[in-house]
């Protein structure tokens, strides 16, 4: 596309191809941080479905207890805010 605008230099269109051409490509997280973010998001929305009842949401994520604390430990989740009342 460049070389059909390549002889008007002036045209704003070409300015807006070659800008456009020019910017960095759009910045993907790395498969860890993918994976965080679909951990924390999971398991926020666990607990949102049993009102912060972290047994519950442990059957359902099918993890222990323990192994579940961890997991909202690491995402510095709390299972209270999820609580109604």
């Amino acid at each position: 596309m460049l070389i059909i605008f390549e002889n008007n230099k002036d045209s704003r269109l070409y300015f807006l191809v070659r800008n456009a051409l020019r910017e960095a490509p759009a910045q993907h997280p790395s498969f860890q941080e993918a994976r965080d973010q679909f951990e924390r998001d999971y398991l926020a929305t666990i607990l949102k479905t049993t009102a912060g009842n972290v047994s519950q949401a442990a059957k359902i994520a099918q993890r222990n207890r323990t192994e579940f604390y961890k997991l909202l430990n690491k995402h510095h989740l709390n299972a209270e805010a999820f609580r109604e009342g």
